[in-house]
């Protein structure tokens, strides 16, 4: 009993048998239930575990054991029992398994917040401290020195005299002229306030080694300003004079590096950027940062706030109309938005201050959620960045604020017409202020993604009671709606839609990503880097804006938005938007952040170059026609589609009787539907801004998988253009309908196809050479492929129960099916082909068919006896091992060719109907690997399941639409993936009968099973013998068939896949401008690496014209003159599936594979690289059977070495006539 006490009472300290929260332990150690009050628990046990009590059964050794605890009792004082869980412990339990998902996403969390933070110990924090100090002293009280004025000037002339010290003023254009009637003279700030994300503690680190920025808010005397300063620019002017002088003042003081900045390019908001010098930050390793003066309007600004509403109108256009002058006014939203900037540094600073001590968990939200939109180019960066996020670091708070405290929805004040739109769905509750980090980093992501900004304005809750402006002059600027606290900033005015439109989708995929229980969900949501143009964007267009000038150019929005190059870029979002509709969900402006330039560059550095990214809709992407207004509609209507389309614009009649007005955009091959969306937008660039240059990568990947412009096939095949993949399909289903109409003792149930060709994944798309002209055309171009179907018949016990007597049926089966196919006489051929080196039980024999059409088909048949059969030999204990060995082989034949070709024949088929995009990214992926000389390395099927993953995994960016896309992505998949540590798990078969929109997980309960099957595949073959990759599915936990017994590439191959991905990956991302990435370099292999090189001769390859760098001068004068009239004689031999290069690689692998690696490209390639194997490079003792030719080694006695000249003449010995040279390149 003492013992069983004793156990009651460790399991209820440790917490590890029984549930504290529902149960307590009376003295006789039973079980009751829970009192009110966890301390009355806490006494009760205490009071009881010491008691004695009888015994209440007969225990084993109960004696003995209880003593010795005893023992032990009175050696030690008893310890008091832990704490009940509290609340928030509780709490933090349910997060971690039902919120968080995994402990270890929890974990990798909390890390995050400190690392991406700025250092706050006081040897770093201490001399920047000290530096602001000296900062702020120097601009209240030193400015005796400076060559600022010190009484009131002409703002010209103090602009020339701070020029001819090296400092220009930064004067918005138009600058002020000479008849300007202000002057101005430099006064002390009054006010000088530390604002932004740095006073806040919300900052975190940027891309692209941005330092940190510390931002001083100056305020701009308030004697300085007049009540009409919101006029044409004039507060502006005389802030930059007033920067101007600034610079003046602390260069020759402070020593240190200053530069001018314009974020967005916007000279109106200028700013003063200073580097710290060295004494200030000793280790700017741990902490870089600037400091940023950003002039201010004081509280008591004699500006009128009413001035800033987005109703005024605060510039004026001089116009010469019948020799009269007069002035153009009209509202100037953008102006007015900036001038309200200017007032609200400190209200902004201590509204988001309040927002932090009353939100316990303000401030790491905040940081989670500027994390997440860095990652993904919603701020500042080097390179990509979306445009409008610059200058959002506050927002980002804001949108936390207004989750946690809830919006409002302003009334009307009656001054506009029409009333407030919004969505009645849009209201929403306040979240509550109690909540974890992650739950309103959730919420802000929820809100991001359902939120539609063009609809639904959003108004915080503001200080004051009424609206400071009525509502809808707002909705009218045709601008996103996000009011700040003060009610007078709309934070989202320069961002476009198109912006908001892909961080809609970006939260989406986010919020999907963190639903499933993947270990890579971290990874993917804050630490990889989702900026590059080529993984992200379906279509990436640069787009140079040198000469680039508006159509219809409004000199009023032009002054509005401050330069004719910001009014372009605005109005290219809402032309691209009208002229695409809804073929993207989203377009996307990118460009660099503004750069720091000289305090001798006035002017911004303009912006030459813009990348648009779109993202396209699958379903409307690509379609041909676009219909405008009815022939019957009101003329304006009619006028203004006409007027945008311009020369595309026509007037047609459609089958359903409609005559509308509409824009064609016609193809020539399916293929070429893929550019439509970028056709469409190069066409409204010319005509609406005159943009001529715009430059696209996607038709330089398009190259590598088309046939060569000047191929053989191109002349002599009788497939229409791009219709390959379509007749191929046609050519299989008239054979299978031919077969069913046979007269056959069985008949036919299914024909299944195993054909790349047959489920759009080959290279090229089947370009078949008619039989007729095969005769005359030259011979590296007459490969003809055939494409493997499963022939299966009705069941029968008429089938023999012997494996040798069944390929003997088979046999038979064949010839009656060729006798039937020879007999249609038109033109046909069919022959029976037996497979090499295949044993008497194995599945040895196929009937080839070429049809007159070129179309070749490879046809076996599948018996379900066999496997049976198989096993039970493979079972038999006194079969001798060859034998067994033999039946081994013929069950993994069996297996791949009649179980899973034809299973992953149809998921794959499935993905490319469900994806858009899948075929076109898995055909460039497999011309990668062929053009990497690892075509005998990795099978088809592999490479088609690492596509699919590409496609099916929880990834927060959308599926691929286009093949650069997937091919992208999927290259930074290989070039990261830790494959000795993670299996590959792909949701195969979850995706059967599920919508291409919904998400698709693989199950969660199967996750384990894979887990543990990897585990022990590793554990078992440490060495990974049997194959490097562990690709695994529902159906298939253990690995897939492909990856598993050897059949995967081994640790060697898959180290040098990760490298050449890599080394492709970082070419891409590394590339600034579509337009200028070499694609032709991401497919070219060095061969300085090899220890020799098989240079073949490449018009004897009959696959030669299918290498993407062929040499036409190889096949150009040697076509024979055909007529094609004339048909072959029956007698001529056409050989199907010859290629005498594979079968000279797999004679060397066969001969020479423990001595050499023999790599080539078995898409038309030329060379057979070889890497001798290390291991027998190195001196032995002589001994009988090596396994390779030695010689004496001069160096030591009794020892041999490798004898690289004869095995290289015994290759080229063995490739006589084929081989054209061999170089050796090492020793």
């Amino acid at each position: 009993m003492v013992r069983l006490k004793k156990k009651l009472k460790q399991d209820y300290v440790d917490g590890s048998s029984i549930d504290t929260r529902n149960a307590r332990i009376d003295g006789n150690g039973n079980g009751m239930e829970s009192s009110e009050g966890e301390g009355e628990e806490e006494d009760q046990f205490s009071q009881n575990s010491h008691e004695s009590s009888s015994d209440v059964g007969d225990l084993d050794n109960i004696e003995e054991e209880s003593q010795k605890e005893t023992q032990n009792d009175t050696k030690a004082p008893f310890q008091p029992p832990k704490q009940l869980p509290t609340a928030q412990e509780l709490r933090a339990i349910f997060e971690a398994s039902e919120l968080y998902k995994s402990n270890a996403f929890k974990l990798q969390m909390e890390n995050l917040l400190p690392s991406i933070a700025p250092k706050t110990s006081k040897t770093l924090r201490g001399p920047l401290d000290a530096f602001l100090l000296r900062l702020h002293d120097q601009l209240l009280h030193s400015t005796k020195k400076s060559v600022v004025p010190k009484a009131a000037q002409h703002p010209l002339e103090v602009a020339e005299a701070l020029g001819s010290h090296g400092i220009r003023t930064p004067f918005p254009t138009p600058p002020p002229t000479k008849d300007a009637k202000w002057t101005f003279k430099y006064e002390p700030p009054t006010s000088m306030t530390l604002i932004g994300s740095w006073a806040n503690n919300t900052s975190v680190k940027h891309k692209d080694d941005i330092p940190f920025s510390v931002d001083l808010a100056v305020g701009v005397p308030q004697d300085l300003l007049q009540e009409r300063d919101y006029l044409n620019d004039r507060y502006f002017h005389k802030r930059a004079l007033y920067l101007a002088c600034i610079a003046s003042i602390l260069s020759p003081l402070l020593k240190v590096e200053m530069w001018y900045d314009s974020p967005m390019n916007d000279p109106r908001q200028t700013i003063l950027v200073i580097s710290p010098p060295d004494d200030a930050l000793p280790n700017r390793s741990k902490l870089n940062v600037v400091v940023r003066i950003v002039p201010s309007l004081p509280s008591d600004s004699p500006i009128p706030l009413s001035r800033s509403s987005p109703s005024s109108s605060n510039l004026r256009l001089a116009t010469q109309l019948d020799s009269q002058s007069s002035t153009i006014s009209k509202a100037t939203p953008h102006y007015n938005n900036l001038l309200a900037k200017s007032m609200t540094p400190t209200s902004d600073l201590l509204a988001l201050h309040n927002f932090s001590s009353t939100i316990p968990n303000f401030i790491p939200a905040v940081q989670l959620l500027r994390v997440w939109a860095n990652q993904r180019g919603f701020g500042r960066g080097q390179r990509s960045c979306v445009r409008g996020f610059e200058l959002l670091g506050m927002w980002w708070g804001y949108v936390i604020a207004m989750l946690a405290e809830g919006d409002f929805h302003p009334p009307s004040t009656g001054n506009s017409s029409a009333p407030l739109k919004r969505n009645p769905k849009s209201k929403r509750r306040a979240l509550g202020k109690g909540l974890s980090s992650y739950q309103l980093f959730r919420g802000a992501l929820d809100f991001l993604a359902h939120h539609d900004f063009r609809d639904e304005p959003i108004f915080m809750k503001g200080v004051h009671e009424s609206h400071k402006f009525d509502p809808e002059p707002w909705i009218s600027t045709r601008t996103p709606v996000f009011l700040d606290p003060s009610l007078t900033v709309n934070l989202l005015e320069s961002i476009p839609y198109g912006s908001l439109d892909l961080l809609r989708i970006e939260a989406g995929l986010t919020l999907q990503s963190l639903e499933t229980a993947s270990t890579d969900t971290f990874t993917s949501t804050f630490l990889r880097d989702l900026r590059i143009s080529q993984a992200r964007f379906d279509v990436v267009l640069r787009v140079n804006l040198t000469g680039a000038k508006a159509r219809r150019e409004d000199a009023f929005d032009v002054l509005d938005t401050g330069s004719a190059l910001n009014t372009i870029l605005k109005s290219i979002d809402h032309t691209l938007h009208r002229a695409l509709g809804n073929r993207a969900v989203a377009i996307a402006l990118l460009h660099q952040s503004s750069s720091l330039r000289p305090l001798s560059s006035p002017v911004p550095t303009l912006i030459h170059s813009v990348e648009l990214g779109l993202v396209l809709n699958p379903e409307q992407a690509f379609r041909l026609i676009d219909r405008g207004p009815a022939v019957d509609a009101d003329a304006a209507s009619v006028a203004d589609f006409r007027d945008f389309w311009g020369e595309k614009s026509e007037l047609r009649r459609f089958t359903d009787g409609a005559i509308v007005e509409c824009v064609a955009w016609e193809v020539e091959s399916p293929h070429e539907r893929i550019y439509i969306p970028s056709r469409i937008v190069r066409h409204v660039l010319a005509r609406h801004f005159s943009i001529q240059t715009v430059t696209e990568v996607q038709p330089s990947y398009d190259t590598f998988v088309l046939p060569h412009p000047s191929a053989p096939s191109k002349r002599f095949s009788s497939i229409e253009k791009g219709g390959g993949y379509k007749s191929a399909m046609q050519a299989f289903d008239g054979l299978v309908k031919r077969i069913k109409g046979m007269e056959l003792p069985l008949s036919l149930v299914a024909c299944l196809p195993c054909a790349e060709e047959l489920r759009y994944t080959s290279v090229l798309a089947p370009s078949p050479i008619p039989v007729s002209r095969l005769a005359s055309t030259p011979e590296c171009a007459r490969y003809t492929a055939t494409y493997d179907a499963i022939l299966q018949f009705e069941k029968s016990a008429r089938w023999p129960d012997d494996l040798g007597a069944i390929q003997k049926v088979k046999l038979a089966w064949f010839e009656t099916v060729a006798q039937n196919i020879l007999a249609g006489n038109d033109g046909s051929k069919a022959s029976i082909a037996l497979d090499s080196f295949a044993s008497p039980i194995e599945d040895g024999a196929s009937l080839e068919v070429a049809l007159p059409s070129g179309f070749a088909f490879r046809l076996r048949i599948y018996h379900d006896r066999e496997r049976t059969l198989l096993e039970r030999l493979i079972e038999d204990k006194t079969l001798p091992p060859f034998q067994k060995a033999e039946a081994e082989r013929a069950l993994s034949i069996h297996l791949q060719r009649f179980i899973h070709g034809p299973a992953h024949h149809s998921s794959i088929s499935n993905i490319h109907h469900r994806h858009i995009g899948f075929s076109a990214a898995v055909r460039l992926i497999k011309r990668w690997f062929s053009s990497h000389l690892l075509s005998n390395f990795v099978s088809s099927e592999l490479i088609e399941l690492i596509s699919a993953y590409i496609f099916l995994r929880p990834d927060p960016q959308v599926k691929p639409n286009t093949g650069s896309a997937g091919f992208a992505r999927t290259m930074a998949f290989l070039a990261d993936w830790d494959w000795r540590r993670e299996p590959l798990l792909i949701p195969l078969h979850s995706m059967a009968g599920v919508d291409a929109s919904v998400h698709v997980q693989f199950p969660t309960g199967k996750i384990e099973g894979v887990n543990t099957a990897f585990k022990e595949r590793r554990a078992i073959d440490p060495g990974m013998s049997s194959g490097a990759w562990h690709i695994a599915t529902e159906e298939e936990p253990t690995g897939v068939f492909w990856c598993i017994d050897g059949r995967g590439p081994t640790p060697m191959i898959a180290d040098r896949i990760k490298t050449l991905a890599k080394a492709s990956w970082t070419h891409i991302s590394s590339e600034m401008e579509p337009g200028a990435l070499s694609v032709k370099a991401l497919f070219s292999h060095p061969l300085t690496d090899y220890d020799f090189i098989i240079h073949l001769h490449p018009n004897v390859l009959p696959r030669y014209s299918q290498n993407p760098f062929a040499d036409d001068s190889v096949w150009s004068g040697k076509t024979k003159p055909i007529n094609l009239q004339i048909t072959t004689t029956g007698e001529e031999e056409i050989l199907l599936d010859y290629d005498p290069a594979r079968e000279f690689v797999n004679d060397l692998q066969r001969i020479y594979g423990d001595t050499v690696l023999f790599f080539y490209d078995k898409m038309g390639g030329t060379v057979i690289a070889g890497s001798w194997n290390p291991l027998v490079r190195q001196p032995k003792a002589f001994r009988a059977l090596l396994g390779y030719s030695s010689r004496a080694d001069g160096q030591k006695k009794g020892q041999v070495s490798l004898n690289v000249d004869a095995i290289l003449g015994e290759i080229a010995r063995m490739g006589q006539g084929l081989i054209k040279e061999i170089v050796k390149q090492s020793s």
